[in-house]
């Protein structure tokens, strides 16, 4: 989207107020980074999940081994929870170690907060988000930990309108439809996957940040999926993308929602509508959800 919004910039099709920012973020790395928390809790946890404590905060909040067991006892490790049902639960014994929690993800905290402050969000007049997300998770934690009213885009927003997060307020806008859940039986939310896939990072997902004494960043990723191996490949698509969006500018050429949302369920009918040559871009990582790599066209039996 940064590619997109510099492009038209430079082809004097788009005029914004300020230059747009590429930030890496993830849930995973805000996770970790507001771990022991007693607001981050029903955040973190009420999305589903099933298996061993050890391996959700291993997936969900990117903590290696050695670090959940200097914190917390094995007997919890070893117990099997099922999420969102055991919530309340295991919320009421990991909060038991708050405090050894938050001191264990301090130098985490201090590494994304100084990299924010360095991207600017700290200092920016309005604060704007554009995320091809939809549940605004990632913008209210990021309220939270900037301490400051944020501004969201969607393509889609569960839940628009303003949420209060702590003394501030994170306001949440959808573009093509706002006020579905997933599995309401609108396309372009529930095989949202599918957008994903595409407007991903060459990277894996960023899950920890640490700032050097020289003030430069280290950045840590998860694993990469087949669409950042490929990402050449991605790439490609992208420049085709970007090119598409200059000259239908260009031209006066525009699309309604309802041919937007047509076209997406057409290509998305069947795996024949889809090139051969992008079906391997088409997976993700999902590790939050104790998932690992899931590909939608299997997923969803395309």
């Amino acid at each position: 989207m940064q590619q997109l919004l510099e492009h038209l910039q430079q082809q004097q099709l788009l005029e914004l107020p300020s230059a747009p920012v590429y930030v890496k973020v993830s849930r995973t790395l805000l996770f970790r980074a507001l771990l022991g928390e007693p607001e981050l809790w029903p955040v973190a946890l009420k999305n589903s999940f099933n298996g061993k404590v050890s391996e959700l905060f291993s997936s969900r909040f990117g903590l290696q081994r050695h670090e959940y067991e200097s914190v917390l006892p094995s007997e919890l490790l070893e117990q099997a929870i099922n999420l969102p049902e055991d919530m309340d639960q295991l919320v009421s014994r990991v909060s038991e170690f708050n405090t050894p929690l938050q001191a264990l993800v301090a130098p985490t905290r201090a590494g994304v907060c100084a990299y924010f402050q360095q991207q600017g969000l700290a200092d920016a007049e309005k604060l704007l988000l554009l995320d091809v997300g939809y549940s605004g998770t990632i913008q209210k934690l990021l309220t939270r930990l900037l301490q400051r009213d944020t501004h969201g885009f969607y393509f889609i927003a569960t839940k628009p309108g303003a949420a209060k997060v702590d003394q501030h307020t994170a306001f949440m806008q959808g573009t093509f439809k706002e006020g579905v859940a997933l599995g309401d039986g609108y396309h372009l939310l529930d095989r949202s996957l599918f957008i994903e896939c595409l407007l991903t990072a060459p990277h894996g997902q960023v899950v920890d940040i640490r700032q050097e004494h020289d003030g430069r960043f280290r950045f840590y990723y998860g694993r990469k999926a087949a669409t950042q191996r490929h990402f050449q490949d991605l790439q490609a698509v992208h420049h085709g993308a970007v090119e598409g969006v200059a000259h239908a500018l260009r031209h006066g050429v525009d699309y309604s929602v309802e041919e937007i949302e047509l076209l997406y369920k057409t290509f998305l009918s069947s795996r024949s509508a889809l090139p051969p040559g992008v079906w391997h871009l088409f997976s993700a990582d999902d590790d939050i959800s104790g998932n690992g790599i899931v590909n939608p066209l299997d997923l969803f039996a395309i």
